[in-house]
């Protein structure tokens, strides 16, 4: 009987980030005179380019799919971890790609965006000021305005993120949004 493989999807990964990656592996290997050197000689604004440039440092599972394994869009990307895997930067980092319509990660720049937890103070507290949250992962010239009286994050590409809160779905009717990012489905 023939046994039936997991779909392949397409990845983003590109030759540039892989081979980025090969170079960090092996400057981890080096001393630490010589690794410190290396950096040292690294410009300010490349420093902080490299450090927020999610394609140099996810892992494959951790970029969003191309399209569906039959070549059509993919609509729902589920991510499913244990603790520490990951997750939240993964999602943290899609909706950064997505407010900024950073190439390579997302098609499209999304004009509105919402971001949904299980109670507001849990979107605020990981989704946006977590360790991986959305104000972790931005660079400080691309990082959004977080006005909480309002619910809402203002990227200066005018992209507008709105908190929602499982425990008050009626707040989710109505507003359209062109992307959502969903933390905790299931608490």
């Amino acid at each position: 009987p023939a046994t039936s493989q997991p779909p392949t999807w397409p990845t983003r990964r590109t030759g540039t980030a892989a081979s980025f990656s090969t170079v960090f592996n092996a400057l981890s290997t080096l001393p630490s005179p010589q690794r410190q050197a290396i950096l040292d000689a690294l410009k300010p604004d490349d420093v902080l380019r490299l450090a927020h440039d999610w394609m140099l440092w996810a892992r494959d599972d951790q970029l969003p799919p191309t399209v569906r394994p039959d070549g059509t869009p993919w609509h729902t990307w589920l991510i499913l971890g244990g603790r520490g895997s990951g997750k939240t930067r993964t999602g943290a980092e899609w909706v950064r790609a997505r407010a900024l319509g950073l190439g390579g990660l997302v098609d499209t720049r999304a004009h509105r965006i919402a971001l949904v937890g299980r109670t507001i103070g849990q979107v605020r507290d990981i989704m946006i000021e977590g360790v991986s949250g959305l104000m972790a992962v931005h660079a400080p010239n691309e990082r959004p305005i977080y006005e909480a009286t309002r619910n809402q994050l203002i990227w200066p590409t005018g992209t507008i993120a709105q908190l929602f809160a499982a425990d008050d779905p009626e707040n989710l009717r109505g507003p359209q949004f062109d992307a959502a990012w969903c933390d905790e489905l299931t608490k």
